[in-house]
């Protein structure tokens, strides 16, 4: 169930998807691909779009809804992960299904409704952000495909006319739709013409978002991207430990009132501003970079020699799914010591390394996944334990040596402490939300 909304929170972007089993999703592409990778495609294409969901919900107060079929809604949760909201599609047409998404959402309060589908990668956060401005003044707003049907639609009402004996899955829904908006004599506002990914004839489309990975030399094909806030004191250390092995470095900053941004751009860094979080700035991050591989960096940091090798090392390996280093704390004493040691201990039996060890995958990977969840805390530890379910996590023996403040802030055993009672939280249902109240009264 969706919970009934603030008054602020009107727009809801309703994501229409299939589970991407192998045989069921993306069946028309069978023939050209297979079983077995038209579902990878179905589900890395599900997860882009997920991702691209995410970096337009950062600049509002939005719901993002999982509107799925094929599998139950825990399913698609495991996948993609908490901060959405997921509901079956239910029975009938296309448009039955598709009227239904609207007639809900309405009933929970949202005036501003767009239903878009996850087969048109060339959709960005910013076609997403113009349609849902266009219904400020229109009161339909439409994105045609080039196949003649449409990859999103939006509304303030539920027009029946627009789902109701329509030729879904054919050239003439566009058109066929148009007209009833016509008819109806509603203000549209038309989107730019998107291809599609539905036919084999259609895989080109896919292959050009996948294009910019795949245009470089493997040895220059990974990207570094680091979240920061107000860190000009280490940013130029944590950058430089990141050249020359990365292709790139983008330094996705949430607002830093200090020196950080031109710093990080001085020491060779791109420099993108975003929303605060770590998750939302990440995700932006991620969604314009161009490597094959990802690596995520806290900015307080820094890599050791050769990381570039042991990600192309580590990636390489069947069934490795993603990868991470082991954990050096720039300090002396016994207490970072021992905090290392269980930090491996941790690595070794459960496999659950945290962002502070620099999570690394293939880009294909992180959009599989759908990006980060929006969370205000512990979203490595959420992406990890996703990632596992896919395949293995390997940490390898080199060490990322970051600094000792968080440890130093409430001391080491007060430290670990509070980590712990933020993990038992988490796993007895307690909300992201209060947990994250609770870390921030130390």
């Amino acid at each position: 169930m969706i919970p009934v909304l603030n008054r602020d929170d009107i727009c809801a972007l309703t994501l229409f998807t299939r589970y991407p089993e192998p045989g069921k999703a993306k069946t028309r592409m069978i023939p050209l691909l297979g079983a077995d990778k038209a579902a990878q495609l179905q589900e890395c294409m599900t997860g882009y779009t997920v991702l691209r969901a995410r970096v337009w919900q950062a600049c509002r107060d939005a719901r993002v809804i999982v509107n799925h079929t094929g599998a139950a809604g825990s399913t698609f949760r495991q996948w993609l992960g908490p901060g959405l909201y997921y509901r079956p599609q239910g029975k009938g047409s296309l448009g039955d299904r598709m009227s239904h998404a609207v007639d809900d959402a309405l009933r929970q309060g949202f005036r501003k409704i767009v239903l878009m589908g996850c087969d048109c990668p060339g959709v960005t956060p910013m076609h997403i952000k113009s349609a849902f401005d266009a219904l400020d003044e229109c009161d339909v707003v439409i994105g045609p495909a080039s196949d003649g049907g449409y990859y999103l639609i939006g509304m303030k009402n539920n027009y029946k006319s627009f789902f109701t004996d329509i030729d879904w899955g054919t050239g003439r829904v566009y058109d066929q739709t148009m007209r009833r908006i016509r008819e109806g004599g509603l203000r549209c506002h038309e989107l730019e013409t998107l291809p599609d990914v539905d036919e084999a004839g259609d895989i080109h489309v896919w292959e050009r978002i996948l294009q910019p990975a795949r245009s470089f030399d493997s040895e220059h094909s990974l990207s570094v991207i680091i979240p920061a806030i107000n860190e000009s004191e280490r940013i130029s250390d944590c950058v430089k430990s990141a050249f020359p092995g990365a292709f790139e470095v983008i330094v996705a900053d949430g607002g830093s009132s200090d020196d950080t941004c031109k710093t990080a751009r001085d020491s060779g860094a791109k420099v993108i501003s975003t929303p605060r979080g770590r998750a939302i700035q990440m995700n932006a991050a991620a969604l314009k970079a161009r490597g094959e591989y990802l690596l995520f960096l806290h900015a307080d940091s820094r890599l050791p020699e050769n990381f570039d090798g042991h990600v192309h090392q580590t990636l390489s390996k069947p069934h490795v799914e993603a990868g991470a280093f082991s954990l050096a704390i720039n300090a002396d004493g016994s207490r970072y010591r021992a905090v290392e040691w269980g930090v491996h201990q941790r690595c070794r039996y459960c496999s659950m390394p945290y962002g502070d060890q620099a999570l690394f995958m293939r880009r294909e990977t992180f959009w599989r996944m759908g990006g980060y969840a929006r969370m205000p805390l512990m979203e490595d530890h959420d992406m990890v334990r996703r990632i596992k379910k896919r395949g293995r996590i390997e940490v390898v023996d080199a060490a990322v040596l970051t600094s000792a403040r968080r440890w130093n802030r409430l001391g080491v055993a007060r430290t670990v402490w509070l980590n712990q009672i933020i993990l038992l939280g988490a796993r007895l249902g307690i909300s992201h939300e209060r947990l994250a109240e609770w870390y921030g009264k130390y």
